[in-house]
């Protein structure tokens, strides 16, 4: 069923506030926030495999210390949203506090809404990828 395109708009800014938020996990919250906004199991895409994970894969706090990561640039695209699903190209660059940047990432993200809530379910990125 299509959506309205009012009701396509309330979902896209549902979508950039959870955007917000994760963004935001990353960038100063622990492993554990990230992971309050991942559904469990969650699938990671790696370089050579899809893995399927109990707990979120990465570590911010740990990035933070060994890169000096400090804020993200991205750019959101919605590919596709449904009610409960939505599928997401990320276009970002990681960087310092002055800054300068630490690398370029592209990612593809898939959400589920479950439970009123949305949360990452698939994630893949490539690093450098510009």
């Amino acid at each position: 069923m299509a959506l309205t395109n009012e009701r396509q708009a309330m979902l896209e800014a549902e979508i950039n506030s959870f955007m917000f938020e994760y963004n935001a996990a990353f960038a100063s919250g622990t492993r554990e926030d990230l992971q309050a906004l991942v559904h469990l199991p969650v699938i990671y895409v790696s370089e050579t495999e899809a893995q399927v994970r109990e707990t979120y894969p990465f570590d911010p706090q740990r990035m933070r210390e060994a890169t000096g990561f400090h804020h993200p640039k991205t750019k959101t695209t919605i590919v596709h949203i449904e009610e409960t699903r939505a599928h997401l190209t990320i276009e970002g660059t990681r960087h310092r506090l002055d800054g300068s940047v630490i690398e370029s990432i592209e990612s593809f993200y898939i959400l589920n809404k479950r439970n009123g809530k949305w949360g990452v379910s698939v994630f893949s990125g490539i690093r450098g990828a510009r």
